[in-house]
């Protein structure tokens, strides 16, 4: 990641912004055929809320401190899971969304957490791929983990089950 961009906690002012980059980087499904992903819901206000009183979210900056993308973190059956993480098209390729996963990573050992889950695409190159480059590998939620069960319950709801999806998680110590 280039010295210009910086990484922060984000604050309930960033929202309207993170959506915004949520909305840019969707469209890049729109390149592969996934025009659902393009077409989903993003995350309300509530969401976002919700999330950093939970956990922790963080930004990453540009030198002008617009904001080029956000990971989202918060516990979750033990873990912590990366709820959203988005990087504008404008700003891809610079190794930002690995430096937030980074960040969340250290937020997590900190809190004492042991592990990091996620939700995916099996088949699309910046998805599953990318994360097992990170460690993160194929994980089947059970009943041990119904906070993981519900989001892919709901994730199936939005319509974002149309293509595989799988779960995933990162041992972290």
């Amino acid at each position: 990641m280039s010295d210009a961009y910086q990484i922060r906690a984000a604050v309930e002012a960033d929202i309207d912004a993170m959506r915004a980059v949520e909305q840019r980087a969707g469209q890049l499904f729109r390149t592969i055929g996934y025009d659902f992903c393009a077409d989903g819901p993003n995350r309300g206000h509530e969401e976002h809320r919700r999330v950093m009183k939970a956990g922790v979210t963080y930004v990453v900056t540009t030198p002008t401190t617009a904001i080029a993308g956000f990971a989202m973190f918060e516990p979750m059956d033990g873990d912590v899971h990366l709820v959203e993480i988005d990087v504008d098209p404008d700003h891809q390729r610079q190794g930002l969304a690995r430096r937030m996963i980074a960040h969340g990573a250290e937020w997590s050992t900190a809190k004492d957490f042991d592990g990091m889950t996620l939700t995916t695409y099996r088949d699309v190159s910046w998805n599953a791929p990318f994360y097992r480059r990170l460690g993160f590998v194929d994980l089947e939620p059970d009943a041990n983990r119904p906070g993981l069960l519900d989001v892919v319950r709901k994730e199936a709801a939005w319509g974002f089950a149309l293509r595989p999806r799988i779960t995933m998680r990162k041992r972290l110590k």
